[in-house]
């Protein structure tokens, strides 16, 4: 299931979760809506502990400023509560699942 973070209270707490995935994404990319569903289906058969939040840039431009995020569809994971991978526009699934996986694996396996 994913949840939307609107401020910088939202984000502190998704961030303290053992592990967590935060996607940004702008209204007018067209990209962003598409990887979005994948995206979660992705997470949620690979990674059923990491948990997705979605920050909308056009609603949280002060979030993404604080966060360096300028560039849509972006993702960050976080795991222990520290940024961990960063992820930007042109977004391979395949090559994020296999990079996830080792850290993912060593906190909950």
């Amino acid at each position: 299931m994913i949840k939307v973070i609107k401020n910088f209270a939202d984000f502190n707490e998704s961030i303290s979760k053992p592990a967590a995935a935060i996607y940004f994404h702008s209204e007018a990319c067209g990209v962003c809506k598409v990887l979005l569903p994948q995206l979660e289906e992705m997470l949620n058969s690979n990674f059923p502990k990491l948990p997705l939040f979605v920050i909308n840039a056009n609603e949280s431009m002060d979030l993404c400023g604080k966060l360096t995020v300028f560039t849509f569809p972006s993702l960050l994971i976080f795991f222990e509560g520290k940024e961990s991978f960063r992820y930007a526009r042109n977004i391979n699934l395949a090559a994020m699942k296999g990079t996830i996986n080792r850290p993912y694996s060593l906190l909950f396996d």
